[in-house]
């Protein structure tokens, strides 16, 4: 917690830097001023650590612990940061979902291909269920999600092959969930798309999913979408499909003065865990 003078004065430096530089360094400000209330590393490679950034579920939570929802980044893989999903994190956990926005090994940081963005995506998982006392958090009402290539990640745990690692639920933001050839970024992964493409490894026992996306995303079609949620529900799962007409990919992120996409996929996603029993809708 911040002493209040340095609250002040930091408050009073930023208001100084917005009027110079612009309202991205209001951004950075107040992602530091109300980021995470906790990171911990949850695997470390290389000399390399990688983070999760926990947002704790406020107001009282249930003796089991709180849901949670585990969100991944986009960036096609070789981008991209976890504060992407911090505002998305300050709404949940104002609504009582502790959310979590993992790091994950990318290729511009650590020269690595998607091979072990997913193997990192399993580990934060395992994470959580591991401390899931500490973290006070419910380790069997764990929900997976991120946008683009962070949903992908979250979809590969939702069809991991040993069914007792998949996440209770996952919640999909214009997801990359076929890769196979002739779908869009299938070059990146061509020569091992079998091991990465969620829509093939779709069999029994698939958690309730929820899929959001634009109608007018060149990146992820909507008949990939609806044909990953037709899977999933003739294999005995739920699935939804929340389309938004005339959006484009990434269409959920916060930006300078649009709240609407965000608002309106923030509530799409507590509806659904409301569905689930998680919490008050």
């Amino acid at each position: 917690m911040l002493d209040h003078k340095l609250f002040y004065f930091i408050a009073g430096l930023t208001l100084g830097l917005a009027l110079a530089f612009g309202p991205a360094v209001v951004r950075r400000v107040v992602n530091a001023l109300e980021g995470p209330d906790r990171v911990a590393v949850y695997r470390t490679l290389d000399g390399h650590d990688l983070h999760l950034h926990v947002f704790s579920a406020k107001g009282q939570r249930p003796s089991t612990g709180a849901p949670a929802l585990l969100l991944f980044h986009g960036g096609a893989w070789q981008y991209g940061s976890p504060e992407a999903f911090f505002p998305q994190c300050r709404v949940f956990a104002a609504r009582g979902v502790s959310c979590i926005s993992a790091e994950y090994r990318i290729a511009s940081r650590h020269d690595t291909d998607p091979r072990a963005a997913v193997e990192d995506a399993h580990a934060a998982l395992a994470y959580l269920r591991g401390h899931a006392g500490e973290l006070g958090i419910d380790a069997a009402r764990i929900a997976a999600g991120g946008g683009s290539a962070g949903g992908h990640l979250a979809a590969m745990l939702g069809v991991a092959a040993d069914e007792a690692l998949r996440p209770a639920a996952m919640v999909l933001f214009n997801p990359m969930l076929d890769l196979s050839p002739g779908k869009p970024d299938h070059h990146l992964v061509a020569e091992f798309w079998q091991a990465v493409s969620p829509f093939q490894m779709i069999d029994s026992a698939p958690p309730p999913s929820l899929i959001l996306l634009g109608t007018e995303d060149r990146e992820v079609p909507v008949a990939s979408a609806q044909a990953f949620c037709d899977a999933v529900i003739g294999h005995g799962g739920r699935c939804e499909l929340a389309l938004y007409e005339g959006a484009k990919h990434g269409f959920f992120n916060l930006r300078e003065n649009d709240r609407a996409y965000f608002d309106a996929t923030n509530q799409r996603v507590a509806a659904f865990l409301a569905g689930l029993g998680w919490l008050s809708d």
